[in-house]
């Protein structure tokens, strides 16, 4: 059966009880911001407590300011002491799934040469990380599929998956979403899910917005058929996204 979670904006109090109402699991995103546990020391254990009997699948990890490809080794460092953060916060949470951000931005740097630099990157830092542990690659500014295929490809390793974030791809790319699902393919580990006009990054439920979401949750079972799906709508838009999977046949809950 497909996995379904609810990716909570970092407004879990909310967002519990629409995991409760509908019995799904949930993305959490606070812990993406270093600082968060300095102005909240006690939040890993507020939110296990709020989440008790609901599964943390996946963290959404740190990424301001990040990026793994980059010529400058002082940011690759960084980078790498974000990305650790953000695996012991995920152990501490008893979570094996963690979408990370790249940092490419077009025009910024000769693709092939940041691909090699990424996989020294991840070979690197893959080398003594629990076996069960799968980190995705999210689609951000990129204009094509072919950046991040291409980093997965060439670090080759079951632990380094692609999240396809729909919406990023339909705001932000040269490239149909559906084309991004058909080149990405199996590579695609984990899928974030809303919608927008094709302008910019608005967080809308799928009954809104340009993006064809039959014709792409169609796509991504025929073509990732393995993936995570996350609601990443705004909290308003949530349920209603959640009710228009049920009815179609994408999702079985009571609603």
């Amino acid at each position: 059966m497909k996995e379904i979670v609810l990716c909570d904006n970092g407004e879990y109090i909310r967002v519990v009880d629409i995991c409760k109402k509908f019995n799904l699991n949930v993305d959490i995103d606070a812990f993406h911001d270093p600082e968060y546990l300095n102005t909240y020391p006690n939040e890993i254990k507020n939110q296990l407590e709020s989440y008790k009997n609901i599964k943390v699948r996946s963290i959404h990890g740190s990424f301001a300011d990040l990026c793994f490809g980059s010529k400058d080794s002082l940011i690759r460092e960084a980078t790498k002491n974000r990305f650790e953060y953000s695996y012991e916060i995920s152990r501490k949470l008893s979570c094996k799934n963690i979408v990370l951000h790249h940092g490419y931005v077009p025009g910024t740097s000769y693709p092939p040469n940041w691909v090699k630099r990424s996989k020294i990157f991840w070979d690197d830092f893959l080398r003594d990380k629990d076996a069960e542990t799968v980190f995705y690659i999210e689609n951000l500014l990129e204009h094509t599929p072919d950046l991040i295929s291409e980093v997965a490809s060439a670090v080759n390793d079951s632990r380094l998956n692609i999240c396809l974030d729909i919406g990023h791809a339909h705001c932000n790319s040269k490239t149909s979403v559906l084309d991004w699902v058909k080149k990405l393919n199996k590579q695609i580990g984990f899928v974030h899910l809303h919608n927008n006009y094709g302008q910019q990054d608005e967080h809308l439920g799928f009954e809104k917005g340009t993006i064809d979401f039959l014709e792409i949750c169609n796509a991504l079972e025929e073509y990732a058929p393995n993936s995570i799906w996350g609601i990443e709508t705004n909290i308003n838009d949530m349920e209603s996204s959640i009710i228009w999977l049920t009815k179609n046949n994408f999702l079985k809950v009571k609603v």
